[in-house]
This record gives structure tokens, C-alpha cells and sequence, in this order.
């Protein structure tokens, strides 16, 4: 475990991420633990049933229908939760922008799954919640 600088600095740090999701959520997840002081997940092995509380835990999706296929859970602790990150991003204010290269460099920019707080933003965190459902009822200890 590490010390922190205290919940204020974290947020401001985070708040204005918006690229890409597996840019971020590893090391946000990180520096979260640091300021909940809980241990931070530990290096994956080999052998994935020592796995107990890793990134990108593999599993195997069973469908329903007599057929699997692999997967992976974005953080993974054993007999406690299953997590799927998910990035959002804030949209600048139209008026922010100065020029037609300031649209272009906007239209190029990594982006979230959508802005915070948008019904984009809810329908992913529907997604979200049943990718993590999905994750639940498969066999991660496989």
C-alpha cells in the first residue's frame, strides 16, 4: 500500500481524462487504491487459477448454447467483485473552439464512450453492468 495526497488532488487529476479507456484505468485504478489505502492488485502469473486479484483476469464465456469463447475482466478479486472500466469524456463547449482546425484536432481526439452524464453515457453504463453480469455468470476460475 502507498500513501496518499488526499481525494481533492486524485479528482482533479481525473477528472478531465478522456482518451483512451485502456490508457487510463489501470493507472487510475491504481492511484485509487493508493487513496483508499487497500492493497493494489498484484502481477498476473502463468497459471490463472492463482489469479485471485488481478488486471485483465482471463475467462471463459460460456453462451448458453454449448459454445464458449475467451475473455478477459478488466480487474478481477476472487470471491469479492468483478470491474469494467469504462472511460467517458467531456465534450467542449462549442464556443471553445477558435477555428476549423480546432474542429479537426476535436474530431481527431481519443474520446470516451460517451459524455458524463449524457443518455450515451447511461447506455454504456447499461452495457457496462451487463458485460459484468455476463462476467459473473461465466467460469473465471477456469
Amino acid at each position: 500500500m502507498e500513501s496518499h495526497t488526499g481525494i481533492k488532488p486524485f479528482i482533479e487529476r481525473w477528472e478531465k481524462s478522456g482518451a483512451s479507456e485502456r490508457a487510463n484505468y489501470q493507472l487510475f485504478l491504481s492511484e485509487l487504491c493508493g487513496i483508499l489505502d487497500v492493497h493494489h492488485p498484484d502481477p498476473a502469473t502463468p497459471d490463472n487459477s492463482e489469479n485471485a486479484y488481478v488486471f485483465e483476469r482471463s475467462v471463459t464465456f460460456d453462451h448458453g448454447d454449448g459454445t464458449s469463447s475467451p475473455g478477459s475482466i478488466d480487474l478481477y478479486k476472487r470471491g469479492c467483485f468483478v470491474l469494467e472500466a469504462k472511460q467517458g469524456a467531456e465534450t467542449p463547449q462549442e464556443e471553445e473552439l477558435l477555428s476549423e482546425a480546432a474542429h479537426e484536432l476535436k474530431r481527431k481526439l481519443k474520446k470516451g464512450i460517451g459524455k458524463r452524464g449524457s443518455q450515451a453515457w447511461d447506455n454504456a453504463m447499461l452495457r457496462a453492468r451487463g458485460q459484468t453480469d455476463g462476467i459473473v455468470r461465466c467460469r473465471a476460475d477456469r
